[in-house]
């Protein structure tokens, strides 16, 4: 495999260099026969910048999102094969939009006609199985799967149902092991590891899964609260399966209120993530949705009828923001230069966003926005506080675990369904109180027991309910509720309006003290009614108005691998020699975008390689990331190796080291575009198209 090893100006493709960039002259030919040392250092390009004298740079910008790629290469595994295409045919548009908010408890889907001006977005609420479930009204169904015990292959799943009817078929089932006085999983060593606490068969009959967005989280994410799936059910199964169910419902009710036969090709696919998911994260989505079938692609299943536009990635808290440009619907007067500061606080992640309004209707919306400040927040939300609820369950009663792993499997369903309700009627007085009645399950009897074997003794009737009062909320809540003040409080006092979103938001605690700790200060604070539609309606709007969003600021630094001229103080486990003696330093971080930097959205970036040695036959090029501003090698601890892109350079092997290949960079959605073009070999049908690089993060 080669590595890269010069770079022209996007102006010139003849091989000069232009003035403005700085570069010199390529080494001669012996000098690209690097020896052994030299060519053990893939992806390795001499920095034009350190080198004044011979030197080759490969200017690679990359802000804080992905690319959209096409290749997936891992550069520390053996090349093999691997395909191309020509870019996904997007000539015709789609008049249905869809965005689809795919999130950590809930997740719905919005949609408008594109050709209607002003849209008319419309977010859906008939989920089937809600009303038979008690669930409360809401815009979005559960996220949740049922999988039960396949008849055949031993320990295999099959799916049974999903949303609020795989709660209600999950019950059904627990409610029959009850009756048939069939117990759940033997408790081994509970408290040794995470519990799953709607799961006391442990998938011994079936297995409710719920929460599974977390596991998606970045590596900061802590993973010893999260339980582990059984051996047959993979994150990217429990994903790929509620993808392909949600859109393909989708499908069929946009059809039936639309009064159009659509399928998902027919379907202009949008699909929000979290702003503080990391490159990894928001790539597997779009792998995913490939998977689900939302998409065309190399992951799509054979035959399935996905859609040939790209998948349009949309950050949650800048959908939130796009909630905004309706002033008239939320009460907001904006003018140029307001700041708006939008906390998405849902399931499992808290979004925050600072933007600056660049352009407005008078006394209505923001047209246009750009960000302040790199996007920020922590895991975190509504999941969290239904943990902390079920930690306090096992603390005050202690035998709670195990009457439900081995005596009455249903009972923590039955819990969490009324805790749910409980959880959005708490508003912080302080002589709330809620009892919730354990003689129906039985658990009062084995407290009992339990606590008189430890010679505790109280009255029975203290055994029949379980109570919770004003302290016990505030130690359930207070955790998280904490975490969002805080994270508000960064940066509060650089903006004129607070605006909070997602379903946590709806929690009338958190919004009381939200108003308690930032009120009487010069901010408007906004909190929608239904603060969970922001996310969906304002995902479609966002498509829509594409210009919305004029940049950002990347979180990390960005580059590739080069190679420079020997300094002193550089390491010395980093230094070799050409082959005419010249001392060389490898592994130098070569950065193109910078922590901090705005990033202009529609921007394209082009340059022009060629690979180091005339038999190269496929030309790779590797991406680091640095939270730092001016890391100095790729080695360095703070530095992470985010993937690796390649290309098939073949076409032109007679023209050795003198193929010149364009990568172009257009900054877009939240993943960035990248397409490679010969510029003087191959056919022209490939040079007009080029290549799409799909970029793989590690």
């Amino acid at each position: 495999m080669g590595c890269v090893s010069s770079c022209l100006g996007p102006e010139d493709q003849s091989g000069n260099h232009p003035a403005d960039h700085n570069a010199y002259p390529r080494p001669s030919a012996n000098q690209r026969n690097a020896p052994e040392e030299r060519r053990n250092s893939p992806g390795q390009s001499v920095d034009q910048r350190s080198a004044p004298d011979e030197s080759r740079d490969v200017p690679v910008p990359f802000p804080n999102q992905p690319f959209e790629a096409y290749e997936l290469r891992n550069p520390h595994e053996p090349s093999g094969t691997y395909e191309q295409t020509n870019l996904p045919d997007t000539s015709e548009s789609s008049d249905i939009v869809v965005s689809v908010d795919f999130g950590t408890t809930y997740s719905g889907f919005a949609y408008a006609r594109a050709s209607v001006t002003p849209p008319e977005i419309n977010i859906y609420c008939e989920w089937p199985g809600a009303n038979s479930a008690r669930a409360i009204s809401y815009c979005k169904n559960q996220t949740s799967l049922l999988y039960l015990r396949s008849s055949g292959a031993r320990g295999s799943f099959e799916l049974k149902a999903w949303g609020w009817s795989a709660f209600l078929a999950y019950d059904e089932i627990m409610q029959d092991l009850v009756r048939k006085g069939m117990k759940g999983g033997a408790s081994t060593s509970p408290d040794q590891r995470p519990y799953d606490m709607l799961n006391p068969t442990e998938g011994k009959e079936a297995f409710f899964a719920t929460k599974f967005k977390l596991y998606l989280a970045p590596e900061t994410a802590p993973g010893s609260s999260l339980p582990s799936l059984p051996p047959d059910l993979t994150v990217e199964r429990l994903v790929v399966d509620y993808l392909r169910i949600i859109t393909d419902y989708a499908v069929q009710e946009v059809s039936r209120l639309l009064q159009k036969k659509l399928t998902k090709g027919n379907i202009q696919w949008c699909l929000t993530v979290p702003a503080i998911w990391d490159e990894r994260a928001k790539q597997l989505m779009r792998r995913y949705a490939e998977m689900a079938g939302m998409i065309q692609g190399p992951d799509c299943p054979t035959g399935a009828s996905a859609s040939p536009r790209p998948l349009y990635i949309i950050l949650e808290p800048e959908a939130a923001s796009a909630f905004l440009q309706d002033g008239g619907l939320l009460n907001i007067s904006l003018t140029t230069k307001d700041r708006v500061l939008v906390a998405d606080v849902g399931g499992g992640t808290i979004d925050l966003v600072v933007h600056e309004v660049t352009e407005c209707r008078p006394g209505a919306g923001a047209l246009k926005v750009k960000e302040v400040v790199p996007s920020y927040g922590a895991l975190g939300g509504g999941s969290f506080v239904d943990i902390n609820f079920f930690n306090l369950v096992k603390k005050k009663v202690p035998c709670y675990l195990d009457f439900c792993l081995r005596e009455y499997p249903a009972l923590p369903l039955q819990l969490f369904q009324w805790w749910q309700k409980v959880k959005l009627a708490f508003d912080g007085s302080r002589d709330f109180c809620v009892d919730f009645n354990l003689i129906n399950s039985g658990l009062y009897k084995a407290w009992m027991e339990y606590d008189r074997e430890r010679h505790i003794h109280r009255e029975e009737r203290e055994y029949w309910n379980l109570r919770f009062d004003f302290d016990d909320f505030k130690h359930v809540f207070d955790t998280e509720v904490v975490k969002v003040i805080d994270l508000i409080a960064e940066k509060i006092d650089m903006v004129q309006v607070l605006m909070v979103v997602g379903g946590f938001a709806a929690s009338p605690y958190l919004k009381r003290r939200i108003y308690e700790h930032f009120e009487g200060r010069r901010q408007q604070i906004v909190i929608p009614v239904d603060p969970g539609r922001a996310i969906c309606v304002g995902g479609v709007w966002l498509y829509l108005n594409r210009s919305f969003i004029q940049s950002r600021i990347s979180r990390k630094t960005y580059g590739v691998s080069t190679v420079r001229h020997w300094n002193e103080g550089d390491p010395e486990n980093l230094a070799y020699k050409e082959n005419d003696g010249r001392r060389m330093c490898r592994d130098v971080f070569s950065a193109f975008v910078r922590a901090g930097d705005q990033v202009n959205l529609g921007e394209s970036e082009e340059r022009y390689v060629s690979p180091s040695n005339s038999y190269d036959r496929f030309l790779n090029v590797d991406i680091y990331s640095s939270s730092a501003t001016d890391p100095l090698y790729t080695t360095d601890r703070d530095v992470r190796l985010e993937g690796s892109f390649q290309v098939d350079i073949s076409d032109g092997m007679e023209l050795g080291t003198e193929r010149l290949l364009k990568l172009s960079m257009v900054w877009g959605d939240s993943l960035i575009s990248v397409t490679a073009t010969p510029k003087n070999f191959g056919d022209q049908g490939r040079q007009k198209a080029g290549l799409e690089v799909r970029f793989e993060s590690h």
